[in-house]
């Protein structure tokens, strides 16, 4: 029995051992996982304070000025000119700036007057219309007479710069097409060759500027592309005075004249229109009576 009760004794006193050190690796488990929560907690504070400084960093940038953007298109508020306006316009100005000098060239190639106050009127008209009233107002006659004017893309009236560019392609093409014409006649000389050079360039200038219109989508030239403006209608504010109501006033006879046109146009539409009408009944009796047959 005493050895049995040793056997039992030394049973007994092996799991007590082994028991043990489990509860201490649970200990240290814990403690791990101690250890790893406060880890995670301080790597979360870390996280949460770092926005903070990002925040910071957003911040400093709006005691900066703010940079400008310079607006494209067609500037609010405005309404781009349709072609009646614009062909009033061009009519207006080509009469008003060749009708006096065109008449004098015709008659001095009939005779050889003294044609000096006729030449002295041309230049004045077309002085008025090219450089003093677009200066004064960035408007010249025609743009009167189609109640239409140029604006910026900002919705500001362009530099004068503008006016005077745009009203000088007229001129350069008339005087490009007497340069090639006298030039041509002594192209094999320098002097010749160099007025055909001038004639062709200011032809093409031309040429160019009339495609640029056709193809924009603001009917815009080269000058209004590089000064970035458009050919808006203009409403007067009705405050005007003095020459400038005067010339306000222009814009009456426009649309009096564009009306007409416009009725006229109308009209011709709806004749045309009532004769398709009448050749497509006449179609269609003949074809009745071809299937009667």
């Amino acid at each position: 029995m005493g050895l049995l009760d040793k056997v039992d004794n030394l049973d007994e006193s092996k799991p007590a051992k082994k028991a043990a050190p489990k509860k201490a690796v649970a200990k240290k488990a814990v403690a791990k996982k101690a250890v790893a929560k406060k880890a995670v907690a301080k790597k979360a504070v870390a996280k949460k304070a770092a926005p903070k400084r990002a925040v910071a960093k957003k911040a400093a940038p709006k005691n900066d000025l703010p940079e400008k953007i310079r607006p494209s298109g067609l500037p609010e508020g405005f309404e781009l000119a349709g072609k009646m306006p614009r062909y009033v316009g061009w009519l207006v100005n080509f009469a008003w700036n060749y009708g006096v000098l065109l008449g004098t060239m015709s008659i001095f190639i009939f005779g050889d007057p003294d044609l000096t106050w006729p030449f002295l009127a041309a230049a004045i008209m077309i002085l008025i219309n090219w450089l003093i009233i677009p200066i004064w107002q960035g408007r010249n006659i025609g743009e009167f007479v189609s109640r239409t004017k140029y604006m910026n893309s900002y919705g500001n009236k362009p530099l004068f710069l503008h006016a005077i560019l745009n009203n000088s392609l007229g001129f350069l093409v008339l005087i490009g097409i007497i340069f090639f014409a006298v030039g041509f006649q002594n192209i094999t000389n320098s002097e010749g060759a160099t007025y055909v050079g001038i004639g062709a360039f200011f032809i093409i200038l031309w040429v160019v500027n009339a495609f640029f219109k056709k193809n924009s989508d603001y009917s815009q030239g080269i000058f209004d592309m590089a000064f970035n403006s458009y050919l808006v209608k203009h409403v007067a504010s009705g405050n005007e005075t003095g020459w400038l109501a005067r010339f306000e006033g222009l814009g009456d006879f426009g649309d009096k004249w564009q009306t007409r046109q416009l009725e006229r146009a109308e009209k011709a539409k709806s004749k045309a229109e009532e004769k398709q009408a009448a050749k497509e009944a006449e179609l269609i009796a003949e074809d009745t009576e071809d299937k009667e047959d």
